[in-house]
């Protein structure tokens, strides 16, 4: 198993690409630490990975807040040991025509797409650093890689990610610390409610592969990178679009 004995924090895990991942790390040997904002879900989640064997936590938090993020790792940690594995993947996803955003869509998406992140890092990397071997894996979105319409602060906090990730990736490296970024196109996920049918049918037609996305291949690219064999692999951004953007 690739991740035995190791614990993984995966921030957006109740539903869609972080519930993959997570049933996935739990299958691969790791305990894990549930998140999200639907209590239900999380509890949910939580027994789907105790039924494959492995140790679950469940916590609540809004990684737009760095004090309940905090909270959440201290309390990993506690309950742990140790905290190995960081798959920063919540996000929240809507349209908006840049002439009718308000400052309030604006500043949502940011806070939680970009300074989640920053918050989730921020939270466990000390402590990774410390023990000399961590995995950070940010869960994006080709939108950051390239511009799509009515989606442009999506595009900004995905893009502000990628430069987040370089830079970090080369300041913790020598601590055993990597860092990547994962970067779907369009994935079956619950996100999907905000598109319309003719919306999917397009981008659809625009996939080479002839095909959206499933959760459980965005959460093996996180197994790799999470592993032991990715440990010469960091900064990087793999783009997981089914030939979307090339």
């Amino acid at each position: 198993m690739r991740l035995n004995g190791r614990t993984a924090l995966i921030t957006g895990s109740s539903s869609g690409i972080g519930r993959a991942a997570a049933l996935l790390f739990a299958r691969e040997g790791a305990d894990v630490v549930i998140n999200g904002r639907d209590e239900k879900k999380i509890a949910s989640v939580v027994k789907e990975v105790e039924a494959l064997g492995r140790r679950a936590l469940g916590i609540r938090a809004n990684v737009g807040s760095f004090a309940e993020v905090k909270a959440m790792a201290e309390t990993a940690l506690k309950e742990f040991g140790h905290l190995d594995i960081l798959v920063s993947n919540a996000g929240v996803f809507h349209h908006q025509s840049f002439l009718a955003m308000t400052e309030a869509e604006w500043d949502e998406v940011l806070t939680v797409d970009l300074k989640g992140t920053f918050n989730s890092v921020r939270a466990v990397i000390g402590s990774m650093i410390a023990q000399n071997w961590g995995r950070i894996i940010c869960v994006t979105a080709i939108s950051g890689l390239t511009g799509y319409p009515n989606m442009t602060h999506i595009a900004a906090a995905k893009t502000g990610t990628h430069g987040f990730v370089k830079a970090l990736a080369r300041e913790v490296a020598s601590a055993g610390v990597t860092v990547n970024v994962i970067a779907p196109g369009l994935v079956d996920t619950p996100i999907l409610v905000n598109m319309t049918e003719d919306e999917i049918a397009r981008y659809t037609r625009a996939i080479p592969v002839g095909r959206i996305g499933k959760p459980d291949e965005i959460a093996e690219a996180c197994a790799y990178f999470a592993s032991d064999q990715a440990g010469y692999v960091t900064g990087q951004i793999l783009n997981m679009s089914g030939g979307g953007l090339i």
